[in-house]
């Protein structure tokens, strides 16, 4: 069935960053994106070894991550500050400083399976300490964004870093 196979974003995909615990029509929405977004899981495992067997009789997860990251198309000084992690800008300036310590929530629209939208919210992220962005002559000029998700110790374990909901 080839309404499961989902290629390319929607053109109303949204990525939003909101204050920790705020809602989605609070955050500010960090426009195009350039090259998709990514989201990378990624767990280490123990192999629980015992003499009388040559194999491993159990692997025990002992450490997990969840990184999001994409390139923000539009480099307006707003998108930079989130990039940077920094504070927003006042008027027309923004000031380059080590990075705000503050935690995000953040909303992804996209496509989905079957001709629905999916919603990603990752209840607490942090920008993770390196960014880029590169002023060319032949190409756009763009700000690669990453964050760290991380365990939301207020949700349920097995909602600790978010959720993923297919909507109509």
């Amino acid at each position: 069935m080839t309404t499961n196979i989902v290629v390319g974003l929607q053109t109303q995909n949204t990525i939003s960053l909101a204050p920790y615990g705020a809602a989605e029509d609070v955050g500010a929405l960090l426009g195009l994106v350039k090259g998709g977004i990514s989201i990378e899981h990624d767990t280490t495992a123990q192999e629980i070894m015992v003499d009388q067997y040559l194999g491993p009789i159990d692997i025990i997860t002992t450490a997990e991550s969840l990184t999001i990251k994409t390139t923000l198309a539009e480099a307006t000084l707003a998108n930079l500050a989130a990039a940077f992690g920094a504070q927003a800008p006042e008027q027309d300036v923004l000031n380059l400083t080590t990075a705000a310590d503050n935690f995000y929530t953040l909303y992804i629209n996209v496509k989905g399976a079957q001709s629905k939208k999916r919603k990603y919210t990752f209840w607490k992220c942090k920008v993770k300490g390196k960014t880029s962005q590169a002023y060319k002559r032949d190409g756009e000029t763009v700000a690669d964004i990453e964050f760290n998700v991380l365990v939301d110790t207020s949700k349920s374990a097995d909602s600790r870093f978010g959720k993923v909901e297919d909507l109509d």
